[in-house]
């Protein structure tokens, strides 16, 4: 007998083992797995995408709305970190048009930009992506930063390759689409904002990274408001935190990851940056600030995303003004 013959051997006399232990037969075992099958969500697809302005391939996640379109199309709620955020979005946005009362119903198409692969997140590539250039940018004693400044190559992606392909497959309107970023892209969010307001009608900030690089967010304000003084904008920006990010005034710092809160400042930065905004909506920049009391940095992803899809359905959307404040 051959030495493979003796392992196929060995092989199928454990597996035959096994079954005799657990007490069932081989058919017992294909019939019980037959009955478990992969969980999909409904009214969802998605591609890979390849950009040639990153270099990158991306994997697009859609949640497409069962109502009719709206007159001009559907409102569009754009997700970066697609593979970890849009499952729950999917399923929000689905609650959100099964509303009972006609009333308070809204279809909005959600679309989820994440990486190919089974991670929620992929780090080096979202650390690329999200971030803007910064020659600046602080580095630490004996650790690789990770890949930066691509966030102008990846907002490319997004209105160059991204947005042609979602308005050729479905109906949307151009005029009703909104950006949601959390950490990291929150950042981008803001990035996006400060340097194309127009790409966007709504932008949702959750716990951004105001803190990055020396405060890369803060030297860009002054540019950016001298250019809605000349240029007013129409957009409307969500900005949140939630209350477990930074340490209390009274907290002692016993620890580094606590100094390490306190430095960032998550909610102090985020209630900073509305409140300099605030003067802006001479210039049509709606801008507020919600805290979530209790929430963590990445727990706050998960209660801001319920606030972006209703600020989604209601920028733009006709005779309500005031409706995503």
């Amino acid at each position: 007998m051959t030495r493979s013959k003796k392992a196929l051997d060995t092989k199928a006399l454990l597996a035959s083992l096994l079954i005799a232990l657990s007490g069932c037969s081989a058919s017992d075992m294909t019939r019980r797995d037959a009955q478990w099958a992969p969980v999909v969500l409904p009214h969802t697809e998605h591609r890979d995408l390849h950009s040639r302005h990153t270099g990158r391939d991306y994997r697009i996640f859609v949640s497409e709305p069962q109502e009719p379109p709206p007159p001009g199309g559907y409102p569009v709620l754009y997700v970066l970190d697609g593979n970890a955020l849009f499952p729950a979005l999917a399923i929000q946005a689905q609650a959100l048009e099964d509303r009972p009362d006609p009333k308070l119903r809204d279809s909005v198409l959600v679309v989820g930009i994440g990486y190919p692969g089974e991670a929620l997140y992929h780090f080096n590539a979202r650390a690329e992506d999200y971030t803007p250039k910064a020659e600046d940018r602080q580095r630490l004693p004996g650790r690789e930063p990770p890949p930066s400044g691509g966030a102008e190559r990846f907002l490319a992606f997004i209105e160059t390759e991204l947005k042609p392909t979602i308005a050729a497959r479905y109906p949307v309107n151009p005029e009703r689409q909104t950006l949601f970023g959390h950490s990291y892209g929150g950042l981008f969010t803001l990035y996006t904002l400060m340097n194309r307001p127009e790409a966007f009608q709504g932008y949702v900030a959750a716990s951004p990274s105001i803190w990055w690089y020396k405060g890369y967010v803060d030297r860009t304000l002054t540019d950016f408001e001298r250019r809605l003084a000349a240029h007013p904008t129409g957009a409307r920006l969500l900005v949140t935190a939630g209350g477990a990010e930074q340490p209390r005034p009274d907290d002692p710092l016993t620890d580094g990851r606590r100094r390490h809160m306190a430095e960032r400042r998550m909610v102090g930065h985020a209630r900073d940056l509305v409140a300099r905004l605030q003067p802006q909506q001479a210039h049509g920049l709606y801008s507020e600030f919600r805290l979530y009391p209790g929430a963590n940095h990445g727990t706050n992803a998960a209660h801001t995303s319920v606030g972006a899809l209703e600020w989604a359905a209601a920028v733009g959307k006709a005779g309500s003004d005031d409706a995503a404040r």
